[in-house]
């Protein structure tokens, strides 16, 4: 199991979510470049706002205590209101690797956030935490995310053909990751 820990760049906290998150994640969860970009079936696109509650206070909290991964809630250093989220998921213990996902709210798009919180969460990952791999998937089309995985110190490493189902039918999925090797680069 990952530790309930906060870590902090220049400009951001990553900490726990806790019950005053539930707003702007239903906001977030509304929006529709996420409800667009989510899987086929993804529970929380368009989710009400007592899922939202209930993911914030206890969901996300279970998956770490489950060993399945860990999530953070992203806000300003300096205070202010959610500004996205990242998470590792799929935690795969023998093979020390995880799977990370990430939103940015739209009110604070545009602004780097989410590879400055990706990258943190991958460091803190890879170093102290002893992972051997963390990976990440992006839609050919979604280069907002694509940039984030590049900015963050992701590397490509091809194409998933047709592996992905979303509103508009099949497609693939751009493979990235980052190996501890890849920090002293």
């Amino acid at each position: 199991m990952l530790p309930s820990v906060t870590l902090t760049t220049d400009r951001l906290l990553l900490r726990p979510f806790g019950p005053g998150d539930a707003v702007d994640v239903h906001a977030v969860w509304q929006d529709s470049r996420f409800i667009d970009s989510a899987p086929l079936g993804y529970a929380y696109a368009g989710a009400d706002y007592e899922t939202a509650l209930a993911w914030c206070t206890s969901g996300i909290e279970e998956r770490r205590r489950n060993g399945k991964g860990i999530g953070f809630a992203v806000v300003p250093r300096d205070g202010g209101r959610l500004v996205g989220h990242v998470s590792l998921f799929g935690a795969d213990w023998i093979a020390r690797s995880a799977e990370m996902h990430y939103w940015t709210a739209p009110w604070a798009r545009g602004r780097g956030v989410a590879a400055e919180a990706a990258a943190a969460v991958a460091r803190w990952a890879l170093t102290t935490q002893g992972f051997a791999r963390i990976a990440l998937q992006a839609a050919p089309a979604n280069t907002a995310s694509r940039h984030v995985a590049v900015r963050a110190g992701f590397r490509a490493e091809g194409v998933l053909r047709n592996v992905a189902v979303s509103r508009s039918g099949h497609h693939d999925l751009v493979m990235y990751s980052m190996i501890p090797s890849d920090l002293s680069s």
